[in-house]
């Protein structure tokens, strides 16, 4: 994604305890679960599973890299050595396949100040030779290495006029062009060197890096695999074609092709295997299509390659949190925190991750923290009262929760978690006095806003009914379950409060149903409904 930038996501976190069902009683199981996202427009809302929600990371566009190279070095042929013929003529001699350096020595004397460095001086006062096509090419390496590339290019100029066939001339020419910034001209080069010399493995490298320099990724892809497939052990040019498929892959993530934009990554990755970034980005596309296994594969080999990068890690820590890999996830997000321990959004979801792994005291902490380093964080606020809830400190989950809602009215979360608090705080042996009452209308309230701002919650609607329930208004609990289970049909516990509803409103023929559509569900579940049914044990051979 890619990514993780700051962290990208933010969850309040989601009660997600199993309520017991009791055989021996009327019990109506209550879905303790809340959940949203600082991006709640963006989230997915997981809590049409009944679990509570997620949120992806943002999905942010990919940058392309470019090539960073202002120069090339020189790659010419040494071709300088000069032999004396047994005529007593001279001729050059050209050890090709061979790659020289600027530092590697050579046979010529140094030219003198005020004479081109490849001039010759006459002794004992001859006349100058005239210069060959060679001795021009020559002339223009000493100037490449020296850095005066205008006067490099203007001697391989006249080394390709004293001999139009010269190809190392034409790729001289077209680094020295490169050097210059003038990368149309380094392609009609080195265009010109490959249709004299088309097994030239430079040649192809410095085409690929002038396409690169001008954006044109495809054909810098063609040049450069031709460039590798000639000279396989060429590095530079494996880096430059790892970045061109990066580049391209780079365009198709950002024009939503993701499955383009894995294979562009992997080939990225393929020709050079320490690049983090490429594995990255190739999580963010597998994130994309929803195959979380294979994005934490792509992000883990980032962060071993580049242990401070800190959106792989956020990245991991969201897909270990698809996959419920809580344990994982916390790692990941200790990982984010280390890098960025001033992080609140990090320690959030460090929380949440530590507290779906019920490890409540250590999720308490991480949610104080993020509290701490972001004091107007109301996800926090309301993720640290669903941690109290969740180890039954229903007292010190409230002012939390209602801390949430002052500085955000319209998190349904806190108003769902707030809600749980009051009616799980709730003493049975007071229930029917006027504190109690009153108790109970106010978890009432807060599951009805929680509905009103999040209709399509199924957990919510359970608990409305649940609140309606409590307070004997059957009719609007069947409705409030009904519906539950309308956004989740294969929702346990709304199933069962359906049954309990039509049960103690006198509707026993359609508890009885309610019991049925348990059965292939959860055969448990399924049986407690019997017996509160029928006052009895359910048959042995009962199966689903």
């Amino acid at each position: 994604m890619s990514t993780i930038h700051p962290s990208l996501f933010s969850r309040v976190a989601v009660l997600a305890v199993s309520a017991a069902l009791l055989c021996s009683a009327i019990a109506k199981p209550q879905d303790i679960s809340g959940g949203a996202s600082v991006l709640l427009a963006s989230s997915d809302v997981e809590a049409k599973l009944g679990k509570g929600i997620f949120s992806s990371p943002q999905n942010v566009a990919h940058a392309t890299k470019h090539l960073e190279k202002k120069t090339v070095a020189r790659t010419s042929f040494a071709a300088h050595a000069r032999q004396t013929s047994s005529s007593g003529g001279q001729q050059t001699a050209r050890n090709e396949g061979r790659r020289t350096r600027p530092s590697e020595s050579r046979t010529e004397t140094a030219a003198r100040p005020g004479e081109s460095p490849a001039s010759t001086r006459p002794l004992g006062g001859a006349a100058r030779r005239v210069m060959t096509a060679e001795d021009y090419n020559k002339q223009g390496d000493d100037y490449f290495d020296a850095g005066q590339y205008d006067k490099a290019a203007e001697a391989y100029r006249q080394a390709i006029k004293e001999r139009p066939e010269f190809a190392q001339a034409y790729v001289n020419l077209g680094e020295a062009y490169f050097n210059l910034g003038r990368y149309e001209d380094t392609i009609a080069a080195e265009k010109q060197a490959i249709g004299l010399q088309s097994d030239s493995a430079d040649a192809y490298h410095a085409l690929g890096n002038a396409y690169l320099k001008l954006d044109r990724v495809n054909e810098a892809i063609v040049a450069l695999k031709q460039a590798v497939t000639l000279d396989p052990t060429n590095i530079e040019a494996r880096s430059a074609l790892s970045l061109a498929y990066y580049d391209q892959g780079v365009d198709a993530y950002n024009a939503n092709k993701y499955e383009e934009a894995i294979a562009a990554y992997r080939e990225a990755v393929k020709f050079r295997s320490d690049y983090a970034d490429a594995y990255n980005n190739l999580g963010d596309a597998y994130r994309r299509l929803d195959k979380y296994p294979e994005a934490i594969e792509a992000y883990k080999q980032a962060t071993r390659l580049k242990g401070d990068l800190v959106n792989a890690y956020s990245n991991l820590s969201s897909m270990y949190d698809k996959l419920g890999k809580y344990p994982e996830a916390a790692e990941a997000y200790k990982q984010v925190i280390r890098l960025k321990p001033d992080d609140a959004e990090a320690n959030n979801n460090m929380g949440y991750a530590l507290g779906k792994n019920k490890r409540w005291n250590e999720a308490v902490d991480a949610f104080k923290r993020a509290i701490q380093l972001k004091p107007d964080y109301a996800e926090a606020y309301s993720n640290l009262g669903w941690a109290y809830n969740n180890v039954g400190n229903f007292q010190l989950a409230l002012q939390p929760l209602k801390k949430a809602i002052e500085l955000n009215p319209a998190l349904a979360e806190a108003h769902m978690n707030i809600g749980i608090t009051y009616t799980r705080s709730l003493d049975p042996r007071t229930a029917n006095q006027p504190a109690a009452i009153a108790q109970k209308q106010q978890a009432l309230a807060e599951f009805q806003k929680t509905v009103e701002l999040r209709p399509d919650w199924p957990a919510a609607q359970n608990n409305l009914g649940i609140a309606y329930g409590n307070l004997g208004k059957w009719k609007e609990a069947i409705e409030a379950h009904k519906e539950a289970i309308r956004l989740k049909p294969d929702y346990q516990g709304a199933l069962y409060n359906l049954g309990m509803d039509y049960l103690i409103s006198g509707d026993k023929k359609k508890a009885i149903e309610q019991y049925e559509k348990l059965k292939p569900i959860s055969l448990n579940n399924a049986n407690a409904l019997y017996i509160q049914i029928y006052r009895k044990a359910p048959p042995k051979n009962a199966k689903p």
